[in-house]
């Protein structure tokens, strides 16, 4: 899953007022941040195998930011920072950090979704996930209404600041929708480990900037 996991970015940013978007959306994306280093300096594994899934080729071993066990271990160290350094300027900071934890930790199930049965508990077998890869047309739908559902909370549970906070979430996320459209449809795969992990963490930092504009419209 790539934009689908920015769901639970607007969901819990609608959650908790004094959470940052574009903070959630760096945490939903957190072991993936980790993971396509870790890829690159050989502490897990991502082999390119054609045709392993309708949606992608990725073939995957990840224990270290893809368990659940390793997971939550991330998720709790992101909100720890995250507390110690950013969130003590408010007034219900430890809430505040425990949610950026579960944007952390929502990644997993997330995950769980879409992936092939490579999701470890802890690290070997069992290996967990609904395989919804294997339909890209369901996995394209499945993230956009994920997407649009969460908009809807999100849009509800906070206020524009300005015109332009009426229209700037719903362009963020129709801006997802259709990356996700290009990026199934339209852009040949990327099989290059080095190229992947670049365009990837752009992506991500990219869109988390989108975030953090898009929060100063609405409160």
């Amino acid at each position: 899953m790539f934009v689908g996991h920015y769901a639970a970015a607007f969901a819990l940013k609608g959650k908790e007022k004094n959470a940052s978007l574009g903070w959630l959306f760096i945490a939903v994306q957190f072991v993936d941040f980790l993971f396509f280093p870790f890829a690159l300096w050989g502490l897990e594994t991502m082999d390119f195998v054609p045709g392993f899934t309708e949606t992608n080729d990725f073939k995957m071993e990840f224990p270290l930011t893809h368990s659940l066990l390793g997971t939550a271990i991330w998720a709790v160290l992101f909100a720890l920072i995250y507390y110690l350094i950013i969130a003590k300027k408010y007034q219900n900071a430890k809430r505040v950090a425990w949610i950026l934890g579960l944007g952390v930790l929502s990644h997993w199930f997330s995950d769980f979704l879409v992936h092939t049965p490579d999701l470890p508990l802890i690290k070997g077998e069992p290996k967990l996930g609904l395989g919804l890869w294997e339909n890209k047309l369901a996995t394209f739908l499945l993230e956009a209404v994920l997407l649009l559902l969460a908009l809807g909370y999100y849009l509800k549970r906070t206020k524009r600041q300005n015109k332009l906070g009426k229209y700037a979430a719903m362009g963020l996320v129709l801006f997802l929708i259709l990356v996700n459209y290009l990026n199934y449809y339209v852009l040949p795969p990327n099989n290059d480990l080095a190229s992947l992990t670049g365009s990837a963490l752009l992506s991500f930092l990219l869109l988390a900037g989108m975030a953090f504009w898009v929060d100063r419209k609405r409160a």
